[in-house]
């Protein structure tokens, strides 16, 4: 046989293929099938990829979302520790205290306080006043508890120390003494 008898052996011939000996409408039944089995498969990994998309961004937002939550943590912390420290100073200036102290030395003081709180406020921490309020837990923590006659039951009657905000959140709160319940009243309950 020659080459090129061979070649042309090898070669397919129309008609020839697997299709050959189908009908003709089989053919493209069959490619009608896989394209839409294809397109089934393209739609699938699509919905997929956006899905995969889709959590990858909520991923990132809640990972931002925490670590903005610690950093606004670590900061509170912070001015906590400082808070007490203007507590502390606060205390050091009452006139009971500070009575009999260098008046240069009593000033140098006040200022270095002014400006503690004006840090605070800068960072947004803001400063409440309790007295005379209604007691509120969220706000107030009672570490007394007095009888008054000129108080309503449950309500502020001594800051002990100043309660504070940061974005409208109580970030530490008032240390308080409120007015006991009268005698009368809880006997009235019982």
């Amino acid at each position: 046989m020659s080459s090129e008898e061979q070649r042309d052996e090898t070669e397919p011939r129309p008609g020839d293929g697997p299709e050959a000996a189908l009908p003709d409408g089989a053919v493209s039944d069959d490619l009608a099938e896989r394209l839409a089995e294809a397109e089934r498969e393209k739609d699938q990994f699509k919905r997929l990829a956006q899905r995969a998309q889709a959590d990858l961004v909520n991923y990132r937002n809640r990972v931002r979302g925490e670590q903005e939550l610690l950093q606004a943590r670590a900061v509170q912390r912070v001015a906590t520790r400082f808070i007490e420290v203007a507590d502390q100073m606060e205390k050091a200036l009452e006139p009971e205290i500070a009575a009999g102290v260098d008046s240069q030395w009593l000033s140098g003081v006040e200022a270095i306080y002014q400006n503690l709180l004006n840090v605070l406020k800068t960072e947004g921490f803001e400063r409440f006043d309790s007295h005379g309020e209604e007691f509120d837990p969220r706000r107030h923590d009672a570490l007394l508890s007095s009888p008054s006659p000129d108080h309503a039951p449950n309500s502020v009657i001594r800051q002990l120390a100043a309660g504070y905000t940061r974005n409208g959140e109580v970030v530490r709160p008032a240390q308080v003494e409120i007015a006991a319940p009268r005698a009368a009243e809880e006997s009235g309950r019982e």
